[in-house]
């Protein structure tokens, strides 16, 4: 068998099921970051996540620097999903011989900006030469707080699913992006003669989203410390994939309704303009780096406060079922009243193309 015919979530869960338990790894294979247990009580996290040219980004779309920055982000927002905070960095620079010097110093000195923005320490790391293309692999150590951690694991039947931010505004910068629109050095939007009748004004701020994302770690040690998160995920791979593994996780199902999602602006307004489906995209496109997580109903007032002190939207999406045997696992509500099973298209690296 080919990796490929299995794909990568049932190789995970297969890794996971070759490793026992250990006493000073109370979280292991199969969670955003891994935990371990260390004598004061509290976990160190510890997370790795790659960037790989021609798979996570082309250089026609993505400066150097950006692929700095985003290979700590992505990495970092693993922790947040932990509800821990990121201390550290290590970053293994995988690069051709002919890459131009210039370039690599880009993705350090944007690597190294990223740590500084999120309290975090560039400590060191590999290089290594590439056969073909540019790889930057990055991890992220962190640790608990106050030995609390939050898990995939954990929802329970009626509870309430959220998330935060908006949904789609990375899936819709990397469309800009591969259409020729670009940044300037000064943040403005450059783009060509055929974008320029769409609404304009939205989107630098997909670009950014898509170039630049900002891992919710303020939300993360929020939702531990006010004890409100019963299970969490950070959606890298598009809300449909990665609320199937939250419920998977946690034996559970889930239903999602059309009219809840936060969609950002400007996915709607430029799937509009291109005559797309905002929904689906906001669904699947994946590298949102926003937080999913279960509460037990109603979050009421804890939703607005938490959303004041670190500044990002929290919405209520759906709710937490029983799985039925040979039911889907989330289901999925229209606006017209209408249930059908979501289908699950986000991103899966080994049967994706």
């Amino acid at each position: 068998m080919r990796l490929s015919e299995l794909g990568e979530a049932d190789f995970l869960r297969e890794l996971g099921a070759r490793f026992t338990d250990h006493p000073d790894v109370p979280i292991g294979i199969g969670d955003d970051a891994a935990a371990i247990r260390m004598p004061d009580g509290e976990s160190v996290l510890v997370t790795v996540d790659s960037l790989v040219e021609g798979t996570h980004f082309l250089p026609s779309t993505t400066p150097p620097r950006f692929v700095g920055r985003k290979s700590v982000a992505v990495s970092a927002s693993d922790i947040a999903a932990m509800g821990g905070r990121a201390r550290a960095a290590v970053m293994s620079l995988i690069a051709p011989p002919e890459i131009e010097l210039a370039s690599v110093w880009e993705v350090i000195d944007g690597a190294a900006e990223k740590c500084e923005e999120l309290g975090m320490a560039l400590v060191g790391g590999n290089m290594a030469r590439s056969p073909a293309g540019l790889i930057v692999d990055v991890t992220v150590l962190g640790h608990t707080v106050d030995g609390r951690t939050l898990k995939r694991r954990g929802a329970a039947v009626g509870e309430s699913s959220y998330v935060s931010g908006t949904l789609g505004r990375s899936a819709c910068g990397l469309k800009l992006l591969q259409a020729g629109a670009t940044l300037s050095a000064s943040n403005g939007l450059v783009a060509p003669a055929h974008l320029r009748s769409g609404p304009l004004e939205l989107a630098p701020e997909c670009i950014r989203a898509h170039l630049d994302p900002e891992p919710r770690l303020a939300l993360g040690v929020e939702l531990s410390a006010r004890e409100l998160a019963t299970a969490c995920i950070d959606l890298s791979d598009g809300l449909s994939i990665d609320l199937v593994r939250l419920c998977e996780a946690s034996g559970v199902g889930a239903r999602i309704h059309e009219s809840f999602l936060p969609l950002a602006p400007g996915l709607v307004a430029w799937e509009r303009e291109w005559e797309r489906d905002p929904v689906e995209l906001g669904l699947n496109g994946g590298e949102d780096y926003e937080l999913l997580f279960t509460s037990t109903p109603p979050l009421g007032g804890g939703q607005e406060a938490i959303a004041s002190v670190v500044g990002v939207p929290l919405t209520l999406i759906g709710e937490v079922v029983a799985r039925e045997p040979g039911a889907p696992v989330v289901s999925w509500v229209r606006d017209d009243g209408s249930v059908e099973p979501l289908e699950t298209t986000g991103w899966d690296h080994f049967t994706r193309e």
